[in-house]
């Protein structure tokens, strides 16, 4: 290799090193989108090939001298140590390409072998370039100048970059969120519905043409110790009105610096509407939570199949995600049904997912398929299931989508053979309509007895106590506004409510008469403890 060809490669070797490392710091970013993540882990591939590749041809070109000669002592010193780099080097980018497939999630390894490789390889090019540079020059030449001068400046800009550091508070650097934050246990769901947590948007990603995902940004020391299919409860303010909705977490727990939320845009949908065509970066919401008993385990589910629709895939991914982070061997199917190939939510992802997880399948069917659409069609069926899921006794089935569709999925899997007890289901409250309220008849109006607060109310079949609570301030404490956190646990004392979820009161608060007022109607006159 001639002296022009081994500078050129050796620079273009150096190169590729740094921006190797550049990219995977980027990579790491919280802000950075799913895609946009996506697009730099493929960049820092395809630099690491060639990285490999150029090794391969410098390693050859540095055989071919040493030919007939070997390592000895004759060799010079800088030569020796030539070899003794490229001899580290090699195990050290073997290590890193095994951590890159198969521990994924030590992304704090990989920065620190990155960030080696990136250092060895630049002594490794700097160590003959410098060695030419001082042969071929003669003192006081400007090529012998240009060189010192760019080394004092590097050094310079080092020892600035340093200092810069050491002075930023300390606290500063305490607080930082571990890339892969533990679970942590101080903080229970109820201790997190009794303390709401401001989030900012950070981000708004266009998923569908009717869904976005919105990412916030969690504050500095909160952790949300949410699990994979759990949901949040937001305040929104808009147009001066507040207004109480809960989304499901569609990003993995394991991201402890973000929480995304993926609503799909419901025509006279007050707060979709809001958020998929006003909200924007820099919005602050309240939230509490998380809730909901619908959530994956890896302790207990070593096998798991997700059946959805629709919006129904945000805790779905929420989980894949999940697994995905912790590189867990956990067996995993899909089942998504929607419309068109354009109400795909998530698709990329589910694509990016099929590739990074061996134990991970999935299945998209089409209700109205275009006419090149080469993949299922139809509604959800027995032969569907049975065709993409062999193993029926094993598996958890997780269920999520219209109300419906998951009666179906539940008929069709109790069909052929599966045990209620290993169907998990997606199951909201609410403050709609009561199913069973019927037209208006001459008993137009319950009444309702606050007895702490002394008030008497009237309500209308369909109002929740907590409804009519707040409209006559009657303070009862709330989080979730589904039934499922029990922070509204109040006493009834006399009368009957219909209690649309139960999950949120345990067995002591059931034995003692407790209702959760967020998803209770009253039955004819009800009197309360608050």
């Amino acid at each position: 290799m001639s002296n022009m060809s081994a500078i050129v490669a050796g620079v273009a070797f150096v190169t590729l090193a740094a921006a190797n490392v550049g990219v995977m710091l980027e990579a790491s970013q919280p802000s950075r989108s799913a895609a946009k993540r996506s697009r730099l882990i493929a960049a820092h591939r395809v630099g690491g090939y060639l990285f490999v590749i150029l090794l391969c041809i410098m390693a050859y070109s540095m055989s071919q001298r040493l030919a007939g000669v070997g390592i000895t002592g004759h060799l010079p010193t800088h030569l020796v140590l030539h070899i003794a780099l490229v001899l580290v080097l090699v195990p050290l980018l073997f290590l890193k390409i095994l951590i890159a497939r198969r521990y994924k999630h030590s992304h704090s390894s990989l920065k620190a072998l990155g960030i080696a490789i990136f250092v060895i390889s630049f002594v490794l090019v700097a160590i003959p370039a410098l060695s030419e540079l001082l042969r071929s020059a003669s003192p006081g030449s400007l090529g012998l100048r240009l060189g010192t001068g760019l080394i004092v400046t590097v050094c310079m800009v080092q020892c600035v970059l340093v200092l810069r550091n050491r002075k930023r508070p300390r606290a500063s650097m305490e607080s930082r969120t571990p890339e892969i934050p533990l679970q942590p246990t101080s903080l229970t769901n109820r201790e997190n519905a009794k303390k709401p947590v401001n989030l900012l948007v950070a981000q708004i990603e266009q998923q569908t043409h009717d869904t976005k995902t919105l990412r916030f940004q969690i504050p500095d020391g909160r952790q949300l110790s949410a699990k994979p299919g759990q949901f949040l409860t937001f305040q929104w303010t808009i147009d001066g009105q507040r207004i109480i909705r809960s989304y499901t977490i569609s990003s993995s727990p394991i991201q402890g610096n973000y929480v995304e939320i993926t609503p799909k845009r419901i025509e006279n949908g007050c707060v979709s509407v809001f958020l998929n065509d006003r909200a924007k970066s820099g919005l602050s919401v309240e939230a509490s939570g998380p809730y909901g008993e619908f959530y994956f385990d890896e302790a207990l589910h070593k096998s798991i199949v997700l059946i959805a629709a629709g919006s129904g895939i945000t805790p779905m991914i929420s989980m894949l995600r999940y697994v995905d982070d912790l590189n867990l061997a956990t067996s995993v199917t899909l089942l998504y049904c929607v419309r068109t190939s354009a109400d795909i939510i998530f698709e990329s992802e589910l694509v990016r997912l099929s590739r990074s997880l061996p134990n991970f399948k999935y299945e998209v069917c089409l209700s109205r398929p275009e006419p090149t659409w080469k993949g299922r069609s139809g509604r959800l069926t027995e032969e569907f299931v049975s065709q993409n899921v062999t193993d029926l006794p094993s598996p958890t089935f997780f269920l999520c989508g219209p109300n419906g569709f998951m009666d179906n999925a539940r008929q069709i899997l109790s069909t052929l053979g599966v045990n209620q007890d290993r169907i998990l289901q997606e199951s909201f409250g609410g403050s709609g309509p009561s199913p069973e309220s019927g037209p208006l008849d001459a008993r137009m109006f319950e009444t309702v007895v606050f007895l702490q607060s002394g008030k008497v109310c009237r309500v209308s079949p369909g109002s929740t106590l907590l409804d009519l609570a707040e409209r006559n301030g009657v303070q009862i404490p709330y989080g979730c506004r589904q039934g499922q956190c029990g922070t509204c646990a109040t006493r009834i004392l006399s009368g009957a409510v219909q209690m649309g979820v139960e999950a949120g009161l345990t067995a002591e608060q059931r034995t003692a008469g407790y209702v959760l007022p967020c998803v209770s109607r009253a039955k004819g006159t009800v009197v309360l403890s608050a």
